[in-house]
């Protein structure tokens, strides 16, 4: 497994993107950066060993620097999700950094007719909520994983990402291609759906990419 997860972050190593800090931004004000990470269960960790779940294992790669809140809840959907109590735990958070994977759920054959038609003003209503924080968090929102299930749920995640596109070029908020990053890697996810202790270190190091410009270094 060490000898996996090693020749999986080293597809990460490469030239930081231009004008990315060389490593994790600093202690903020003497305290640490917050990082809430939002989402349904592949956030929560269904699955996958005990701290094993990309927001624990992202808190391992930023270090000290980085107090990481995981509020992933299993079968929420974008607008379900935000009448929840996790919710609300994020937002109580005021961070200052929020990564938002959701959409799995709103794309599976039974629910995407409903989600469809409302999801750009679903999310566009949550980032406005939360660039209204005290902290103005930067907002990062990921393309979900590959679903390797043959029902469909792919080809809707093809109708998905121009609409989180939309989201993005409305709001100014940043995008981290996690669906790109699972292509030709179906063996990451065993249940078709949920991402395992590999597939979760995949998401944690494209998400460390995104915020740092820098991959991770391995274990």
């Amino acid at each position: 497994m060490k000898t996996l997860l090693s020749l999986l972050l080293s597809l990460f190593i490469g030239a930081p993107t231009q004008g990315a800090e060389k490593d994790a931004p600093p202690i903020k004000d003497g305290k640490a950066v917050k990082l809430a990470c939002v989402g349904d269960s592949i956030t929560g960790g269904f699955g996958v060993t005990k701290g094993m779940s990309w927001p624990d294992q992202i808190a391992k790669m930023l270090g000290s620097t980085y107090e990481v809140g995981n509020f992933g809840l299993g079968g929420t959907y974008l607008l379900a999700y935000q009448r929840t109590d996790y919710y609300q735990n994020a937002i109580r958070f005021n961070p200052d950094v929020v990564v938002i994977m959701l959409g799995t759920n709103d794309v599976r054959p039974l629910a995407w007719k409903n989600s469809k038609p409302n999801f750009v003003a679903n999310y566009l209503a949550m980032i406005k909520q939360l660039s209204e924080l005290p902290s103005k968090p930067r907002v990062f929102i990921c393309y979900p994983p590959t679903i390797t299930e043959p029902d469909g749920s792919e080809d809707n995640i093809l109708e998905l990402i121009p609409l989180m596109d939309e989201v993005a070029k409305r709001t100014k908020v940043g995008i981290i291609d996690i669906h790109g990053a699972f292509k030709g890697k179906g063996e990451l996810i065993p249940d078709k759906i949920h991402p395992n202790d590999v597939g979760q270190t995949l998401i944690a190091a494209t998400v460390y990419k995104a915020l740092t410009g820098n991959a991770p270094t391995a274990p």
